[in-house]
């Protein structure tokens, strides 16, 4: 069996993406395949290399393809670096014999139905050109495969693997009615601080609801996205929500369990997301869940049965959303229910990480 080397980002994981990754990586070498799990963001002064115009990525891509030309074997990894990893790819493909796997969490600048075709059409072709060297792509929903597919890609190459949901990390934890003694309703939003999450609308519809009889408590890395960070403080601090809303630290994994145990709602309203593992972590603590309808996230939040689909970028909406389901108890508790139910039996990465060893014992054999 030929050696796998894991090209991805951070380690210890800390998006999910990056959990992802971690748990096929960890898979394979508890069944005994010869593994390597290499972190890019170690080696960050090469990435920085593509922030120079024009010659940037080719120059990242020229010292890469000479660090990891000795990796022979299969190559894993994570499309967030394909484009630094363009020569390395070249070299393993046509003069090594090496198999290329991707893993596509999320296209960051193309999208299907993008109104502007100019746009739309040069960044068709960078994707496409990304995974041309692929032998294999693996990505977490429907949704990103035919966006995927969308590019030019055959669909044949193409699988989808749903992430899992890690039950033991919140094992131990008190019920929600033991938590929850506060008359104020707990909404809990977990995302980092970035735009892409659309928290600052979140923000602004917290400020529209007349009666705050609630406490909205945010979730993320706030380390890397220190911008859109900051824009958020303003944001509460100028519509004097500073008493409504609390900040906390997504590395604090401990707290994190808490305040699952402890929410009545979850609201995440994401511009773009190809799938959310945040989504089954709030379904498995019976959470009823808001959040928008795009990209993948109807794919697991159904309208009116495990929670409400509002259109992005849309605080009004969000704010109708949030008053509906406080007012109306009974169908927190329905929502929260029906979402246990939906993953009481699927989304276990066992079940994941098995299919995915399976594919690639294919496609290396």
């Amino acid at each position: 069996m030929d050696k796998v080397f894991f090209l991805t980002g951070a380690k210890p994981p800390q998006t999910g993406g990056e959990l992802y990754n971690y748990q096929l990586s960890q898979y394979l070498d508890k069944l005994g395949w010869e593994q390597e799990s290499i972190s890019l963001h170690e080696r960050k002064k090469y990435l920085r290399l593509g922030q120079i115009p024009i010659i940037g990525n080719i120059l990242a891509s020229s010292i890469f393809a000479v660090i990891f030309f000795k990796n022979r074997g299969v190559l894993v990894e994570d499309h967030y670096f394909t484009k630094y990893l363009f020569l390395t790819n070249f070299i393993h493909s046509f003069f090594l014999g090496s198999k290329i796997v991707v893993l596509v969490h999320l296209f960051y600048g193309y999208e299907s139905n993008d109104k502007f075709a100019i746009r739309r059409f040069i960044n068709k072709i960078i994707e496409k050109s990304k995974l041309y060297f692929a032998d294999l792509i693996i990505t977490t929903s429907e949704y990103s495969k035919n966006e995927i597919v969308s590019v030019g890609i055959n669909p044949e190459l193409v699988h989808v693997l749903s992430p899992g949901l890690d039950r033991d990390k919140f094992k131990n934890l008190s019920s929600k009615s033991e938590s929850n003694s506060e008359d104020r309703k707990k909404i809990l939003c977990v995302g980092n601080y970035v735009s892409r999450k659309g928290i600052i609308y979140l923000v602004e519809a917290l400020a529209k609801l007349k009666d705050k009889c609630l406490t909205l408590h945010l979730v993320g890395n706030r380390k890397n996205n220190s911008g859109y960070y900051n824009q958020l403080k303003h944001a509460v601090k100028k519509l004097k929500l500073t008493e409504y809303v609390v900040f906390h630290d997504g590395a604090d994994q401990e707290n994190l369990k808490k305040l699952y145990a402890s929410a009545d709602i979850f609201v995440l309203p994401s511009f773009k997301e190809t799938f959310g593992i945040v989504f089954l972590e709030a379904m498995h603590h019976g959470l009823p869940i808001i959040t928008t309808n795009v990209s993948a996230m109807p794919e697991l939040i159904e309208e009116g049965k495990n929670g409400l689909l509002v259109p992005p970028a849309d605080s009004q909406a969000l704010a109708e959303a949030i008053s509906k389901l406080i007012e109306n108890p009974d169908l927190i508790k329905q929502m929260g229910e029906t979402g246990r139910r939906k993953v009481a039996n699927s989304y276990y990465w066992e079940q994941t990480c098995s299919k995915f060893a399976c594919i690639l014992e294919g496609v290396i054999s």
